[in-house]
């Protein structure tokens, strides 16, 4: 069994190089998905965060960095005020925002587009890109040493 390995090594050192760098590859896809599984966003991330409009009363300018806009909501039949990290709102404008489980006196909210763990098609998709670069430098090793 090994003297079978070491003839296809020594006569095919091209497909053993493509064979590496796609394994390789996907050894390194995989870790990155267990070790930070929200990265490419195939897990569904369940920030303790519930959806709520808003209604701004206090709207600000996006020239200054970091004013951050007041908003008031209704969470469990109790009005409540808070701090949206956004800009560029109209007072009495409904907004989407991120409440977390726990609602605090001072706290700051997020949109809800916005908020952290949030994704679209965009990650998925990153995976799938990072998959198919894996491909491609497996393929170019073996172009490579077609060359040489």
């Amino acid at each position: 069994m090994w003297s079978d390995l070491i003839l296809l090594v020594r006569a095919r050192p091209d497909a053993v190089r493509f064979a590496v760098v796609v394994l390789l590859g996907i050894f390194v896809s995989l870790t990155l998905w267990l070790s930070a599984p929200g990265l490419f966003g195939l897990v569904t991330d369940a920030p303790n965060a519930t959806k709520i409009t808003a209604r701004v009363v206090h709207g600000v300018g996006c020239a200054a960095p970091g004013a951050g806009e007041i908003v008031t909501f209704v969470h469990d039949g109790t009005e409540h005020q808070a701090k949206l990290d956004a800009c560029g709102h109209q007072p009495g404008e409904p907004v989407q925002v991120a409440v977390p489980a726990e609602v605090q006196v001072d706290m700051t909210v997020h949109a809800a587009e916005a908020a952290t763990g949030q994704s679209d098609a965009r990650r998925p998709v990153a995976y799938l890109l990072f998959l198919l670069a894996c491909l491609a430098g497996g393929g170019f090793s073996y172009l490579y040493g077609k060359l040489s």
